[in-house]
Order: structure tokens, then sequence, then C-alpha cells
């Protein structure tokens, strides 16, 4: 019969203090077989910890797409990526559609709502739609945007039109399998931190060629930018993309990762991303996405007419069988 191991147990009996770990802790955590024994300890600690965080109260975001149109960053991992060539042509989803879009989205209970755009995506009409979805929203309702690296203008004019924050997320082998130089994402937290919005990240996107080494640094890189939301989230292997063959992460291997990022941060953060599964949402994973328009994980024109976008009932009854309650009402903390 296999021994337990002792070392292990003593980093996660020290992580359920709530104070978190180190990066050699951490790391020691990630480099556990993802079927062990102390794998299965460790998603359980994962999600007493994140139960203890935040009350058993999971949240559900909600993301619009707004274009589809193919992204010069080339992200390989992405089907907005022109060097992929899934996406054709330029393809936009109207502003009256956006504005249904958030109006349902409200109705039907969702925690925050966040704007996606490619890097193709004017400026100025992402700032508009901001402004226009502010207008048709409750005051409260939490607003973000997931767009390309931004200048300090630009992030103080996306705060002034209405917006509460930014999803924005230094990618694993960015600059690697991308085109973004780190740096560039940095000065953008820096932007974002000094125009007031804040910031929602995550590691990701993870896929089973990604180290305990590479996940560690990032797992702290991502702490040490003080997020509002963060966490770990497995690389979609999206049909035609350079890197589909690469394949994806087991929904064990994932749910034992996001049981780590948890353990790693402690009791700080609320919202520990994503849960994309039962099993996520039982391992210490209590934020979610619901999707619609565009989806650069997705090949189809709207993620919700025949892809995979889940929508917000879907993902409540995903977090009820993890022994979840979802909040009632805009998420907490993203306003000054």
């Amino acid at each position: 019969m296999q021994v337990f191991d002792s070392r292990i147990y003593e980093i996660v009996e020290k992580a359920m203090e709530g104070n978190g770990l180190t990066e050699q802790e951490t790391l020691e955590l990630y480099s556990v077989p993802e079927t062990s024994k102390e794998a299965a300890y460790i998603r359980w600690a994962g999600q007493e910890l994140s139960m203890q965080a935040t009350d058993g109260i999971a949240e559900i975001h909600a993301q619009i797409g707004l274009n589809a149109t193919t992204c010069p960053k080339d992200c390989i991992f992405c089907s907005f990526a022109r060097v992929n060539d899934v996406r054709k042509g330029v393809y936009e989803v109207p502003k009256e559609d956006v504005l249904e879009y958030a109006k349902l989205y409200v109705e039907e209970g969702a925690n925050l709502i966040l704007m996606l755009t490619t890097a193709s995506y004017k400026f100025d009409k992402l700032e508009d739609m901001v402004g226009s979805v502010r207008e048709v929203i409750p005051a409260d309702m939490p607003l973000l945007v997931n767009t390309e690296d931004m200048t300090l203008e630009r992030a103080k004019r996306l705060k002034a039109a209405g917006a509460q924050g930014a999803y924005h997320a230094i990618r694993m082998r960015e600059g690697v399998d991308t085109t973004i130089p780190v740096e560039e994402r940095l000065k953008t937290f820096g932007y974002m931190r000094e125009a007031g919005l804040k910031l929602s990240t995550c590691v990701e996107p993870v896929g089973p060629e990604h180290t305990p080494e590479e996940l560690t640094e990032a797992t702290f890189r991502c702490i040490n930018s003080k997020p509002m939301t963060s966490g770990v989230g497995r690389r979609i292997a999206v049909p035609g993309t350079k890197i589909a063959d690469r394949g994806m992460l087991t929904d064990v291997a994932n749910a034992n990762m996001v049981a780590i990022y948890r353990l790693a941060t402690g009791l700080d953060y609320k919202l520990n991303c994503s849960a994309n599964t039962a099993m996520t949402a039982a391992s210490g994973a209590n934020l979610a996405w619901a999707e619609v328009g565009t989806n650069p994980r997705d090949t189809v024109e709207r993620t919700e007419h025949g892809g995979r976008g889940a929508s917000l009932e879907q993902q409540r009854k995903m977090f009820q069988a993890g022994g979840w309650q979802v909040r009632q009402g805009p998420s907490l903390g993203w306003f000054d």
C-alpha cells in the first residue's frame, strides 16, 4: 500500500491556517501526481479553504464577446489569432445586441459583466460601448473589459466611461506562444492601478506541457499583482489552432491546480477561478463564467448558439453540484 507523503501533509496543514504558502511549498504541491492520494487531499483542502474564504458563496461573472475580427497579436491558442486562420473577415456584435445581452444578464442574476474584444476592435468603439452598457445596468453592477494592452490615457478613459476594472493576464509562455512581451502586460497592470481600474487575472491558459516550475512562477506573479479575482484556467484545444494537438488538462489535473492556487493564496482572495466542471467547483474554484457573443475558445459566431458558452443557469447547477450557494446581486469590492 502506498504510504502518504508526510511532507505534502505538512504543507497542506500549513495552508489550512489561511496564510498562504511559499514558492517552494507551492512547487511541491504542483509536483504531486494528479491521481495520487496526496492530490485527493489537496483537492479536499482547497475546497475547505475556499468555503471558509467566502462562507460557501460562489459567483458567476458574465462575459459578452464583442467581435471576432482576426487579431494581430497571434496567440497561437486563440481562435481569433490571425496566424491560426480560424476566423475570417470582420465580425462585430451590433450595439443593440450587446445592450440586450447586458440587460438579460442583469435580469438573470449575473454578479459582474465583462466585455471582451480582440486587439482589432477600435478603442473609441470600446469606450463608447462601456458608456452605453453602463447606462442600462444598475449603478452597483461591476463592469469590466478584456482587451489589448492599454496606455495610461486609455485606462483613465475606460474608467471615466464607467468601467470598474479589466481582466488582464500574462499568459503561459507569453512571448513564445504569443507575440506580446511580458513587459507590456506589466505596464498595463501599472496603468490600470494608476487609473483606478481593478484587476481580474488568472494563471492561464494551462496545458499538459506546462511544468510545476512554470505554474509556480505564474501563481506568484498573479498573487503579487494583488488582483480582485484570480486562479487557474485550463487551455481549450480549439480545432484549427496551432497547438490544438498539445491536448488539454484532464478534469482531475485542472481540479488539482485550482485547489493548489487557493492553498497558495490563503484566505485573502475571495474568488478563485475557474470553475468549469463540477469537479473544479468541488476543489476550491468558486468563480465561473457565463458567456455570450464571440469567444476565443470557440469557432462559432456566437458561442451561445451551438458553441461552448455556458449559461448562468448551467453554471448555477454546476455550483450546486459542488456544494456552493451563488451570490445574489452584484459582486462586492469593485467600487471605491
